[in-house]
């Protein structure tokens, strides 16, 4: 990843592209406090994500892959377990991955195999709609019996693993003479 000073002079160079500009001295002060109050809201929300290419180097250009390497990073999610919630091999989502062709069903299926949840906001910043895949996927049955059992599979997982230190825990104050 690039450092911070990088990202900032990406982002005015993207800012002067799109305003036709040639240097900063042609953009309004206003428009520049704006995008200035734009940036530290939204690292205050999302801290160090990166703005410009979340992945350097080969991913640069890649969008979607992009977004969804950002969320299995944030959430531990790994090929393996992402592939399964989308109903495909660890290769096939790898072919994804390199040729950035993820349809919108992928992305809602990622974000909730990663703890996310795709969401619409007006230009204001308002919540519009969050898309849910309980809602989305109600005309497919397949998809949505896949990712519920799996999510159902990680929390009954996740439960015996809590019971089984509870155990531990307990024959250790025992043994230990703690109560």
């Amino acid at each position: 990843m690039r450092d911070k000073k990088n990202k900032g002079k990406d982002i005015v160079d993207r800012i002067l592209k799109d305003q036709g500009s040639k240097k900063l001295s042609d953009i309004s002060p206003e428009t520049i406090a704006k995008g200035k109050e734009f940036i530290d809201r939204f690292m205050e929300v999302y801290g160090e994500i990166p703005m410009v290419d979340i992945v350097s180097g080969t991913w640069e250009n890649r969008k979607k892959t992009n977004l969804i390497k950002w969320m299995m990073l944030k959430s531990s999610v790994n090929v393996d377990g992402l592939a399964e919630y989308l109903g495909c091999t660890k290769q096939y989502l790898n072919n994804k991955f390199n040729r950035d062709s993820f349809s919108i069903d992928d992305l809602i299926i990622a974000a909730y195999a990663c703890n996310f949840t795709l969401a619409l906001l007006e230009n204001d910043g308002k919540c519009k709609c969050r898309v849910m895949p309980e809602e989305y996927f109600d005309t497919n049955p397949e998809v949505l019996a896949r990712i519920t059992k799996i999510r159902n599979f990680d929390k009954e997982s996740k439960r015996v693993e809590y019971e089984q230190k509870k155990a531990e825990l307990e024959r250790m104050k025992k043994e230990y003479g703690f109560e």
